[in-house]
């Protein structure tokens, strides 16, 4: 499954797109602890992170199947 990332994620991840080794559908929650173990430096960011499938936001309860590109998107700030 990949996962694209964007902001500090991609610093923390060092690639703006990543491979899980999940091939099952599988919850996103489920896909984003799998990123921790390969890049535990985005631990601390996903807490806060959206998480979309295409267009369509979802919720980290969602279930994605392994041909979807799951985006993760860090919480914007600024003024």
């Amino acid at each position: 499954m990949q996962v694209e990332l964007y902001g500090l994620l991609r610093e923390a991840a060092g690639s703006d797109r990543v491979e899980t080794p999940l091939t099952q559908p599988a919850p996103i929650e489920q896909v984003l602890q799998a990123l921790v173990e390969t890049y535990p430096g985005l631990a601390p960011h996903l807490p806060r992170v959206a998480c979309a499938v295409g267009d369509t936001m979802r919720s980290r309860q969602a279930t994605i199947a392994p041909d979807e590109t799951l985006v993760l998107l860090p919480p914007v700030s600024g003024g």
